[in-house]
C-alpha cells in the first residue's frame, strides 16, 4: 500500500468514516479548519502520517517559523478526537525535533515512533480537503406558520398564507426574492420552471448564504390534505422555525420527518409596531 493510499485511508478514519461500509459518524468544525490553508498550504512545511496503537491514525503537519527573532514550530495534529493546532518554541524540543516528539506535545497518549513523511504530489491537497470538509457557506432552513390552536402536521402545512405579523417576521429573516432566474443559493428550489413557488426568502450574512423554505410560499395544492409539495422541502431540512402569532402548544412529534432535528419556536411581541421584538 503506497503512502498516498495510507494518507487517504487515515483521513477517512479520522473523519469518522468506516472504510468498509463508508458510514460517516461525526462532523465538527472550528477555527482549526482554516489553519492548514492559512499557514501550511503552498508554503515550506512537512506532513507525516502514523498509526498509533492507542490513538489510531495520525496526520501531523509541521512548519518552522521565526517569531520575535526566536525559532518556533507551528504544529497541527489530526486524530479521531479532533484537530489540535499549536505554536511551540523550538527550545522546548532542544536538539531533537522529531515528528513523534512534536506529536506527543499535542497528545500525550501517543506512543508510536513510526512517522512516515508525506512526500508525494497531491498530499497537501488531500489534507486541505480533509480539514475543510466540514466547512459550508450555504444553508437552508424551514419556516412554518402555526395559527392559534393548530396541533397537527396537516394543519401546519395547510395554511395557505400567513398573517401580517408573519410577513413582518419574514422581512427580518431576509429578502423576498423572485425564484425565476434567481442566481444565488437556491436550497433545492426550482428557479427555472416555478414548480416550487414563485418567491422565497433569502439572505447573505458574513459571506454565507441562507435560503428559507417558507411553508406559505411553497405550492399549495387544493385537495391535498398532507400538502406533500411543502413537506417534501421542509421535511428534508435539519432546522425549522415555527412562527406563532399567539401562544400555542408545539411539540416536535407533530411533524413526521427523519431529517428535522431542531425547532426554533418564535412569537412576536408588539407586532406591527416600531417596538416589535421576538421571543
Amino acid at each position: 500500500m503506497n503512502t498516498m493510499t495510507i494518507l487517504y485511508l487515515s483521513l477517512l478514519q479520522i473523519m469518522g468514516v468506516n472504510t468498509n461500509s463508508c458510514a460517516r459518524f461525526k462532523l465538527e468544525t472550528d477555527e482549526t479548519s482554516h489553519c492548514y490553508r492559512r499557514y501550511f498550504y503552498g508554503r515550506e512545511h512537512h506532513d507525516f502520517i502514523a498509526m498509533d496503537p492507542a490513538v489510531g491514525p495520525l496526520v501531523l503537519s509541521v512548519r518552522t517559523e521565526v517569531i520575535s527573532s526566536q525559532d518556533h514550530f507551528r504544529i497541527m495534529l489530526r486524530t479521531k478526537k479532533g484537530t489540535t493546532h499549536k505554536i511551540i518554541s523550538a527550545g522546548v524540543l532542544a536538539d531533537r525535533p522529531s515528528a513523534s516528539r512534536m506529536a506527543r506535545l499535542l497528545c500525550e497518549e501517543i506512543t508510536t515512533e513510526q512517522f512516515t513523511p508525506v512526500a508525494f504530489p497531491g498530499g497537501s491537497e488531500l489534507i486541505v480537503q480533509y480539514d475543510e470538509h466540514v466547512l459550508t457557506n450555504t444553508y437552508k432552513f424551514g419556516v412554518i406558520y402555526q395559527r392559534a390552536g393548530q396541533i397537527s402536521e396537516e394543519e401546519l402545512f395547510g395554511n395557505a398564507r400567513g398573517g401580517p405579523a408573519f410577513l413582518e417576521f419574514l422581512s427580518v429573516l431576509g429578502d423576498t426574492v423572485e425564484l425565476q432566474g434567481f442566481s444565488g443559493y437556491r436550497g433545492g428550489l426550482d428557479t427555472v420552471h416555478g414548480q416550487t413557488g414563485l418567491q422565497a426568502v433569502y439572505t447573505e450574512f458574513r459571506g454565507r448564504e441562507a435560503m428559507f423554505h417558507v411553508s406559505t410560499m411553497l405550492p399549495y395544492t387544493l385537495g391535498d390534505q398532507q400538502q406533500l409539495q411543502r413537506k417534501r422541502h421542509i421535511g428534508n431540512d435539519i432546522v425549522a422555525i415555527i412562527f406563532q402569532e399567539q401562544n400555542t402548544p408545539f411539540a416536535p412529534d407533530m411533524i413526521a420527518s427523519n431529517f428535522l432535528h431542531a425547532y426554533i419556536v418564535v412569537q412576536p411581541i408588539d407586532a406591527l409596531t416600531d417596538k416589535v421584538r421576538y421571543r
